[in-house]
């Protein structure tokens, strides 16, 4: 059985990327790093790990691909990078 990097089988890829600019706007009055970034940290906490659930069901809900995790040198803190493969039999 052959490896499914092997050198004899055909591969082809594309990258398709999902990319969340978070923010927050405070009013005039605000005078900096008040909050020690606590919305960044609700983010965090809250609605990150929705979001990776979110595409990890969408993924499952698909069964021709198969999902793993493929770190491609992105800060593991900043992106989430999954491998995508479908497979075809001769």
């Amino acid at each position: 059985m052959l490896a499914w990097h092997s050198h004899e089988m055909h591969r082809e890829e594309r990258e398709f990327s999902i990319v969340f600019h978070v923010s927050a706007e405070f009013s005039e009055e605000y005078a900096g790093d008040d909050d020690g970034f606590a919305w960044y940290e609700h983010f965090e906490q809250v609605l990150k790990p929705r979001l990776a659930a979110a595409v990890f069901d969408a993924i499952r809900n698909q069964s021709e691909f198969q999902a793993t995790a493929a770190p491609r040198g992105r800060d593991r803190e900043r992106a989430l990078e999954i491998g995508l493969v479908r497979r075809f039999s001769a």
